[in-house]
């Protein structure tokens, strides 16, 4: 049967289109987007040799945007651009000091970065060296009016390295559905956090 060269242009067309789009799929599932559970997990569970989860180093409950340190009569409040980001976007937050008094912190890096399982909240980084870590700790202040801020990446790579001289790694890897920043770092007050969700 004879076709025309218009006929079979436009055939083959259509199967470039076709494979195209399945290339894109492939693409899409060989890595691009979070990877890890979803939702809220039982539990985050890693077979990395030498990961050792970081501890939670607060066991009070987690304010929500605004404390108020005790003994100053000043509020600080921590606040993001939203409650929802897309993997691999960087997520906002400010820690002000709104008050007229300075505050005392232990630093820029006393933060947890938390997913929400059915045993509670737990830090989604850990040690890579087989040995537990702390997180530093120094004695730093807020001024009136001074303020705190990061910008993370979120994804694996970025986390792991935002704190200095610490061997840090993400495990499992990060998986849509809800997480937290705590600052916990602000003296004389209880840790200050913020909810949001991961998305793909």
């Amino acid at each position: 049967m004879e076709r025309s060269r218009r006929e079979l242009l436009c055939r083959a067309g259509t199967v470039v289109l076709a494979v195209g789009a399945t290339a894109g799929c492939l693409d899409a599932a060989a890595g691009d987007g979070p990877q890890g559970p979803a939702g809220t997990p039982e539990t985050l569970s890693c077979s990395e040799d030498g990961f050792v989860r970081l501890d939670t180093p607060f066991e009070e409950p987690v304010a929500s945007r605004t404390v108020e340190p005790e003994g100053t009569g000043t509020t600080v409040e921590l606040s993001a651009e939203g409650t929802a980001e897309t993997y691999g976007q960087p997520i906002r937050l400010v820690l002000r000091n709104t008050g007229d008094d300075s505050v005392g912190t232990r630093g820029e890096h006393a933060y947890s970065v938390q997913r929400r399982t059915g045993e509670g909240w737990v830090d989604v980084r850990g040690s890579t060296t087989g040995e537990a870590v702390d997180l530093p700790v120094e004695d730093d202040a807020l001024d009136a009016g001074d303020t705190y801020s990061w910008s993370i990446d979120l994804e694996e790579s970025t986390i792991a390295s935002a704190v200095p001289d610490r061997e840090l790694g993400v495990c499992p890897p990060l998986g849509p559905g809800p997480h937290r920043f705590v600052y916990w770092g602000i003296v004389e007050a209880p840790p200050i956090g913020i909810e949001f969700e991961l998305i793909g």
